[in-house]
């Protein structure tokens, strides 16, 4: 009896070190607001605490934390293009990034604390963001004084999951 309670100690210690973890990419571009969706089921848990970071997802916690609700309000955040625009109610944890950089490229991780011990739900986000295209557009007007107008841009794609 002794043997097989190590045993499944073991385990069970060995499966918490795989954990729950799913990752998706997403591709953007530059000065484009992007959601990076986590959502749980809050009619089953009701609201529940979580938070984001930039990184792998830790064995507790969120590395990096850029964001970290109560389940009900923002409780932090490192910056204020980090915002939740989903219903908190509903289980919706989405993480929105205004105006993304391409420093903002990377690893997201989101931690929903679901009570009990090693049942955190967990995902993992790829964010890339591309540079946008430069393109140029000249005039010339056609009066006695010739003038040249020149308008610069960047063109945004739309982003892709």
């Amino acid at each position: 009896m002794r043997l097989f309670l190590t045993l499944f100690l073991f385990v069970c210690l060995f499966l918490s070190f795989l954990g729950d973890v799913s990752a998706n990419p997403i591709i953007t571009t530059v000065g484009t607001d992007v959601t990076l969706r986590c959502k749980y089921d809050a009619g089953y848990y009701g609201t529940l605490p979580f938070c984001w970071g930039r990184g792998n997802i830790p064995k507790s916690g969120c590395a990096n934390e850029v964001l970290r609700s109560d389940g009900t309000n923002v409780l932090s955040r490192q910056s204020e293009r980090y915002a939740l625009t989903g219903d908190l109610g509903a289980g919706e944890a989405s993480l929105t990034i205004r105006q993304v950089q391409e420093s903002d490229s990377g690893i997201y991780g989101c931690r929903i604390d679901i009570p009990g011990w090693f049942n955190d739900q967990k995902l993992e986000i790829t964010l890339t963001v591309n540079p946008g295209t430069l393109f140029t557009l000249e005039t010339t007007s056609s009066t006695s004084e010739s003038t040249t107008r020149r308008l610069s841009s960047f063109q945004s794609g739309s982003n892709s999951l």
